[in-house]
């Protein structure tokens, strides 16, 4: 990259959150290059297809559609032009081993009436929880996840001001299943609403109540998946990158950072070329980056946790799974202290099953189907923990599933791939195989998440799902804009 007119900008990255800061710069003025490790972009939002059907081996679900959409007009496009929306109703369907189901909507008459014939009073008291946490949101958005966040700082600011009596609602200091005991009494619906820790890969008898607002996102603002499936989110980005002059070099891998005084000079690829570039963003995990990449010893807290992936093209056969269901275990405390405290793999385990060509029929060919199974697991990737095991723990998990008459015969299984903690570690340079970083497993995880503007060199910047806001695509989507803003407002591009 030839240092010219403007800012030059080298992005380390290609996933939604280094495009989406890579695509606002180029649209202020910016000259931006992309490097990807990867034969293709999306980093954890990736697809795999075989046996006729596709797979979505990242996110499985859009929440806060409307950042997406904001997105899309800040680059004066329309989202409708690229990508479009189906709603999911029921946004999940939730078994227990002695049979009990139920059916979660976001529509509120169908979510008070499933809730009523559930429990005595679990409509009452979940409405009660979702306005609850409904007033946090509001509270906390603007300071927690649309703007940087500058820790402590943040509550002295006279725009924050406000804020502070409502402080008490977000009850940091009690755990999110604490909360949920309190509030929703059931048993059945306490592990239901404690599920939503996982979504950041966090443990609910630990993490602060705070958490509460991801159910409230989720029931507040649906579900929703991507005609094409979730790699058509990646697929647009990429295309608006075309569009938008920002060039990805593919099977691009970073090695070095060179530093000089408080500056990042260049970066140095794998097969030694140099890139100069006036500004540098690393969309890598930002652990990673701070120990490989600028060769620092870092600590690194807590971190989330990683999973164990079967992609399983299916025979369609009868059976009553919805596009996505949770199995519990039976023993939710004891799952969380196998994944956190043990870091073993958790015999009673809870399986999420996802079956997306049920809502896009263009996922699957006509006669099978493209399950999508996740079970959580310690981060320890990278130490070579899965071994000779992947099969082992299938089988585990298909006995599992046969507990709650979700029946997988062999001749049912077409095909299987399977992705472990030490595969996202490799494939995806995620520390320890975690799938959002550092986990929110203590009151001040906000305060330690890593920022969007390196505090050691001025012209290095962050963003993706283990920086601030976090993971999960509204909030990498928030994180890449946040970045963006902050270069912007930092090192302006001046025309002349």
């Amino acid at each position: 990259m030839k240092k010219n007119d403007g800012k030059s900008v080298a992005v380390i990255g290609a996933g939604i959150g280094g495009m989406t800061t890579a695509l606002l710069l180029s649209e202020h003025g910016y000259r931006v290059q992309i490097f990807e490790r990867m034969p293709a972009a999306g980093g954890k939002m990736r697809r795999f297809s075989f046996a006729d059907c596709t797979f979505d081996a990242g996110p499985s679900l859009i929440t806060m559609p409307f950042i997406l959409q904001n997105l899309f007009t800040s680059l004066n496009r329309s989202l409708e032009d690229y990508i479009e929306l189906l709603p999911i109703e029921p946004l999940c369907r939730y078994y227990w081993s002695d049979g009990s189901e139920l059916n979660a909507y976001s529509q509120s008459n169908r979510r008070i009436q499933s809730f009523r014939n559930f429990s005595d009073k679990a409509d009452i008291h979940v409405e009660q929880y979702l306005r609850h946490a409904g007033e946090v949101y509001n509270a906390t958005k603007d300071i927690f996840l649309f703007n940087p966040f500058e820790g402590v700082k943040e509550f002295f600011k006279i725009k924050n001001l406000p804020f502070l009596p409502k402080f008490p609602k977000l009850k940091t200091l009690t755990s999110l299943h604490t909360f949920n005991k309190t509030h929703l009494g059931d048993k059945k619906l306490v592990q239901l609403f404690d599920r939503f820790a996982t979504y950041n890969g966090s443990d609910p008898y630990k993490a602060p109540a705070t958490l509460m607002v991801i159910p409230y996102i989720e029931f507040h603002y649906g579900g929703w998946y991507p005609h094409g499936g979730m790699y058509s989110i990646t697929h647009s980005l990429a295309n608006l990158c075309h569009e938008k002059n920002v060039e990805i070099h593919y099977n691009s891998t970073v090695s070095n950072l060179y530093k000089h005084n408080n500056s990042i000079t260049a970066l140095e690829l794998e097969n030694g070329d140099i890139i100069e570039a006036d500004i540098i963003v690393s969309n890598a995990d930002a652990y990673w980056t701070h120990k490989h990449l600028l060769k620092e010893n870092i600590s690194i807290p807590e971190l989330s946790s990683s999973g164990f992936v079967i992609m399983a093209a299916i025979r369609k056969h009868k059976h009553s799974l919805s596009h996505h269901n949770i199995l519990f275990s039976d023993n939710y405390r004891q799952e969380f202290d196998d994944i956190f405290e043990k870091k073993i793999l958790a015999k009673d385990m809870t399986i999420y099953i996802s079956i997306s060509s049920l809502t896009d029929h263009s996922q699957a060919a006509a006669d099978r189907e493209n399950w999508f199974i996740l079970v959580n697991t310690p981060s320890t990737g990278g130490s070579n923990t899965w071994q000779g095991k992947s099969d082992t723990y299938w089988q585990m998990i298909r006995k599992r599933m046969a507990e709650f008459n979700i029946l997988l015969n062999d001749e049912d299984i077409i095909e299987t791939k399977f992705i472990t903690p030490d595969d996202f570690s490799a494939d995806l340079l995620a520390s320890g195989g975690s799938l959002y970083g550092g986990s929110s497993n203590s009151p001040f995880s906000a305060f330690l998440r890593p920022k969007n503007v390196s505090k050691k060199y001025k012209n290095l910047f962050f963003a993706g799902g283990t920086v601030h806001p976090g993971g999960g695509i509204p909030l990498v989507l928030l994180s890449g804009t946040i970045t963006a803003q902050e270069i912007i407002k930092r090192l302006p591009f001046h025309k002349h």
